[in-house]
């Protein structure tokens, strides 16, 4: 109940560098939020604001989505090779 930090005001400049130990330098939020001295989900909610997590966040779901997609093709492949031997039985002429 005695949190100093209650009701303080932060200026730009210190937000954009607890944000970019984060964004930047790629500190865990609740190592950087402790290095500078805020709580946890105040640097949380400035990243939030910055919209610069976002960027990461999406690059992981094109990477996610990249292995998605390799794995339909690789399944598809698969499928093909197999319609292609299927298609080589049919064709033969009975003698």
């Amino acid at each position: 109940m005695g949190n100093d930090n209650r009701g303080r005001r932060y200026d730009d400049a210190f937000r954009a560098e607890a944000v970019a130990l984060v964004v930047d330098k790629k500190l865990p939020v609740s190592r950087a939020a402790e290095h500078v001295g805020v709580a946890y989900e105040t640097l949380r909610s400035w990243i939030e604001a910055s919209g610069k997590r976002q960027a990461e966040t999406s690059e992981k779901s094109d990477k996610l989505r990249i292995r998605e997609l390799e794995r339909e093709l690789r399944a598809l492949r698969m499928e093909r090779d197999i319609l292609k031997g299927a298609v080589g039985i049919f064709s033969q002429r009975p003698k």
